[in-house]
């Protein structure tokens, strides 16, 4: 057996022995708890891939932590930012500028990347960059994964909604909507499975620039499904969507998860708001003599 062919087994061997962790883990975070809810206790499925909080109880102040590398990424994905927020705000159903439509998407950014149970077990911080590197992986080498994916915590099947132009309506129903995602290659046409479409999609939204295009465009489906639901809109309606695919405060309100998601968000607006704010610019060097 060559080296290389030992170093993939082994490889592999390690990825299937983190993913039965991850499993157990999540299969923890799935345990039903009891919460009021409307008419119907059901759990809505997420829509993001999001890390659901188990135990719905009240939780201290959040103390915003964002590590040093996702800092620099999105100084750096600023100007990114920005442009998408341009291209999919639609004012007249947000009722936002494209500043306050950044925001949002910074704000969904910073809090996809730091989740409650890193907030509860602070030790597990040093092993999120491992987990989400892991999920990545398995959605391009182990068929039929369909993991959130990181910086935005999206699923690769809703990133083909977005591809696919569909918007899914509160009564299951499935729309078209005039949305695009500027700079992705894919033609979901072009592929004869759904194995290399994911692993191809899940390519697309590793990418920092990428995946903020993905998640604007999934912020402007969460316009359009407001606009139809006749439900307000604020930055709390569009993380709420992202996360948990609603946009009924009502909802919002009694599901435990997307409240928690929001009120995490809450602790990360200032420093969105800091990211996208207009920046004075830079004094000129006076030239040598």
């Amino acid at each position: 057996m060559t080296t290389a062919r030992r170093l993939a087994q082994a490889r592999g061997g390690l990825l299937v022995v983190l993913l039965a962790l991850l499993l157990a883990l999540w299969a923890a975070q799935a345990a039903p708890t009891l919460s009021a809810a409307p008419d119907s206790s059901r759990p809505i499925p997420a829509r993001g891939g999001a890390r659901p909080n188990p135990v719905d109880q009240p939780h201290p102040t959040i103390q915003p932590f964002v590590r040093p590398d996702l800092a620099r990424r999105l100084e750096a994905l600023r100007p990114t930012i920005l442009a998408a927020a341009r291209r999919h705000n639609r004012p007249e159903l947000s009722g936002m500028t494209d500043a306050e439509f950044a925001a949002v998407i910074a704000v969904v950014i910073y809090n996809e990347n730091f989740g409650w149970l890193e907030d509860d077990i602070a030790p597990l911080r040093i092993f999120t960059p491992l987990y989400q590197d892991l999920q990545r992986q398995a959605n391009e080498q182990l068929p039929g994964s369909n993991f959130s994916v990181w910086p935005t915590n999206l699923r690769p099947s809703v990133a083909l909604e977005i591809l696919d132009r569909q918007l899914p309506l509160a009564d299951s129903r499935v729309i078209s909507v005039t949305v695009t995602v500027e700079g992705s290659r894919i033609d979901p046409a072009d592929y004869t499975s759904r194995e290399a479409l994911f692993a191809a999609i899940t390519a697309e939204i590793s990418r920092d620039d990428l995946a903020v295009a993905y998640l604007a465009a999934n912020l402007e489906r969460g316009l359009y499904r407001a606009s139809l639901d006749g439900a307000p809109v604020s930055w709390r309606t569009l993380a709420a969507w992202h996360n948990q695919g609603i946009v009924d405060p009502r909802l919002i309100r009694f599901n435990p998860t997307a409240r928690d998601y929001v009120r995490r968000a809450s602790a990360y607006l200032p420093l969105a708001r800091a990211l996208v704010a207009p920046r004075a610019p830079r004094p000129r060097q006076a030239q040598g003599v």
